[in-house]
């Protein structure tokens, strides 16, 4: 009878420590889980800031890019009234002494904070990277004129070294692809990242590409890490000068008269109204409805190439003509 209830206590004794086994088991991977949630959720905080700088510097850049557009263009210092007394507050140099060193076309974070485009308690410290907070810009199209008012400048703010978190060496070429990752949702359409080294940085949407020039010699590098962040600005990014738009080069004039053939039937219309670049609308032939001559009805958009004369031009993207008063549905155009 002894021997009984030692036997039964042995095996009940037996299954508490596979029961406590399994418990700790248990307790451990969700442990474990929770640690990892909780690593994931800090480098998406830490994105979310980084994105947040790089897109505060890029709304800098634009509004310095539209403020001082002409001043950037145009030869010489730019040299900023602040006051509008007729005094200069600000002379940004023309060329840099070295190739980070701050000029119209690379202005640093201390240049905008100077002219205002920057709180004062901005710290050119990224919260991501060990690297700085680099400008790049470039006067468009080539041979452009100030006289000419004819001149869009465009450009990007990145870092010069990766995104990295704990023991990371960004300069060793090391980067934490979960925060460039995050980074690409949080800066929006104009944003992008190096996610390959030594190739040109992507958006998130694969719709554009931009070769960086991080040493500052005015050319793209060869050698890129990966994992470098940044944001377009001015006319290379998905925008529109509202503050002070140039004719021809911001948007497309009005009153001009377009024309396209088809099957032999020739059909015109009129633009009225000026059309900022990149937006398109549906015209329509001006007999359709009454009169004389074919209908028909256009896809027209105001497109920026920086090697025409002038730069924004309208363009058909796809048309309809076809004999008589009637109108037609032109193509659809993605």
């Amino acid at each position: 009878m002894l021997d009984s209830l030692k036997h039964s206590n042995t095996r009940h004794t037996g299954f508490l420590s596979i029961e406590l086994a399994l418990v700790l088991i248990i307790s451990a991977i969700i442990a474990f889980a929770v640690v990892q949630q909780q690593a994931r959720s800090a480098k998406s905080s830490v994105a979310k800031i980084q994105a947040d700088q790089l897109n505060q510097v890029g709304d800098a850049l634009n509004s310095y890019t539209d403020l001082y557009r002409r001043g950037i263009s145009a030869p010489g210092d730019l040299q900023v009234d602040l006051n509008n007394d007729g005094i200069t507050d600000v002379t940004i140099p023309e060329d840099p002494v070295t190739g980070n060193e701050g000029s119209k076309l690379t202005p640093t974070i201390e240049n905008l904070i100077d002219i205002g485009l920057l709180p004062a308690s901005f710290v050119n410290r990224p919260a991501a990277s060990n690297g700085q907070f680099i400008t790049r810009l470039s006067i468009l199209p080539v041979g452009c004129s100030m006289a000419a008012d004819n001149c869009r400048i465009e450009g990007y703010i990145t870092l010069s070294q990766p995104v990295t978190i704990g023991g990371q060496n960004g300069a060793a070429g090391e980067f934490d692809i979960d925060i460039a990752g995050d980074m690409l949702s949080f800066m929006g359409g104009n944003g992008f990242v190096t996610l390959q080294a030594d190739t040109p940085a992507t958006s998130a949407g694969g719709n554009f590409t931009v070769a960086l020039d991080i040493d500052g010699n005015g050319t793209s590098d060869a050698n890129t890490a990966a994992g470098i962040p940044g944001v377009r600005v001015g006319a290379l990014a998905s925008r529109y000068d509202v503050r002070n738009p140039i004719a021809d080069v911001d948007f497309c004039r009005g009153n001009r008269t377009l024309n396209w053939v088809q099957s032999g039937n020739a059909c015109t219309t009129v633009i009225f109204n000026d059309t900022p670049v990149g937006y398109r609308f549906v015209a329509v032939d001006a007999d359709t409805g009454g009169g004389a001559g074919a209908g028909g009805s256009a896809f027209i958009r105001c497109v920026f190439n920086p090697n025409a004369n002038p730069p924004a031009q309208l363009s058909i993207l796809s048309s309809c003509c076809q004999n008589g008063n009637q109108a037609c549905t032109p193509p659809a155009v993605p």
